[in-house]
């Protein structure tokens, strides 16, 4: 049995697949921010009650760590997936730019074809 031609995705499926999974993602990463500040909320209270200060201070700044490297993780998943969509865009132009160029190319061997069949 043959199968029938399917259709390649459209620029606006990967955009649309894309978004939905940056959306995803990004839910995910600011839930996990979300948890980080918390435990940082309820470490703020211990350190006031707490003795040992010190080590909630350094509890304290690893959480900041933490947060400040979950931002940065975001920002480089946007900028990655940003210039994977420009770079899938422009390789799909270059595609129909060949495609029509080659059609172009055939019609107009086909016009000299003809040309020199009336004319010979």
């Amino acid at each position: 049995m043959t199968q029938p031609h399917q259709q390649p995705p459209t620029l606006a499926f990967f955009e649309r697949a894309f978004g939905e999974w940056r959306t995803e993602f990004r839910e995910i990463l600011e839930s996990h921010k979300r948890d980080i500040q918390e435990r940082l909320a309820k470490l703020e209270v211990s350190m006031d009650k707490k003795s040992d200060k010190e080590h909630v201070t350094l509890l304290f700044h690893g959480l900041q760590e933490d947060l400040r490297r979950h931002a940065q993780d975001i920002d480089h998943i946007q900028t990655v997936l940003t210039t994977k969509m420009s770079t899938e865009a422009l390789w799909k132009l270059v595609g129909i730019v060949l495609t029509v160029a080659t059609a172009f190319g055939g019609f107009i061997g086909f016009l000299v074809t003809l040309l020199l069949r009336q004319g010979g």
